[in-house]
């Protein structure tokens, strides 16, 4: 019997995603049929059928996998900031983050890449753990902050920047990969973190005029879905602005 809930943490169904985040990756989403995942890990499609309903529990059994990676990290994390000055745990959360973003790389990219055209029920956890990650990036910066050892004007876009340098190693693999080993992109990902976060008190950056929620962005997807029923969802992430009640 098919059971889209099955945990994602079972040793096959985890070699089942690995298969289908790889064909995601080559082929698209949409060009991708359960047939050409269940061929190419060597089962049936009844086998197959026997994790999953369709391949579109995939982007949901996904986001259980990266929550579970992302909860581990920040565990890690936290348990290390109460003795670890600013600096030195910053330098220990990007090249962590660093690796567990390498460990999923096809998955990050299935993300990148299909999120436009996925609904929000698929969405909405990536959405609340990406925030997850920044806010914790943004808490170290704070705490450096508070202690003098950091000075960027901006935590939050500092955080933002400091997450887009470790998720580039998968964006921009195909480039990066001929210069540098995981190791030496990690060291480039503390250092480069280590000057976002200290920053300048001279330079002068207009801060956000709102904090956006993700009820915000869950209702401009809806609307912008309701408009351009052809479009694509990112669209209204693109432009989005928060409107005064």
């Amino acid at each position: 019997m098919a059971n889209s809930e099955k945990k994602p943490s079972g040793k096959k169904l985890q070699q089942i995603c690995k298969v289908a985040a790889s064909l995601f990756f080559e082929k698209g989403f949409w060009q991708t049929s359960a047939r050409d995942i269940a061929g190419v890990r060597g089962i049936s499609v009844g086998t197959l059928y026997h994790y999953i309903t369709s391949k579109y529990d995939f982007p949901r059994i996904f986001c259980k996998v990266h929550i579970r990676d992302i909860r581990k990290w920040e565990r890690e994390v936290r348990k290390e900031m109460e003795d670890t000055a600013p600096e030195e745990m910053l330098k220990k959360a990007v090249r962590k983050y660093l690796y567990l973003i390498d460990s999923r790389d096809k998955m990050v990219l299935f993300w990148y890449n299909t999120s436009q055209h996925l609904e929000w029920d698929q969405l909405e956890d990536v959405v609340h753990t990406e925030f997850r990650t920044v806010s914790l990036f943004k808490e170290i910066l704070d705490q450096g902050c508070r202690q003098g050892q950091f000075k960027t004007c901006d935590p939050l876009l500092a955080a933002v920047n400091i997450e887009m340098i470790c998720h580039t190693w998968v964006l921009k693999g195909w480039h990066l990969y001929h210069f540098y080993t995981i190791e030496q992109y990690a060291d480039v990902c503390e250092n480069y973190a280590v000057l976002i976060a200290r920053g300048s008190n001279d330079l002068c950056i207009p801060p956000a005029a709102k904090t956006i929620e993700v009820k915000h962005l869950k209702d401009n997807w809806d609307r912008e879905r309701r408009e351009k029923p052809d479009g694509h969802g990112s669209d209204s992430w693109a432009r989005y602005t928060v409107e005064d009640p």
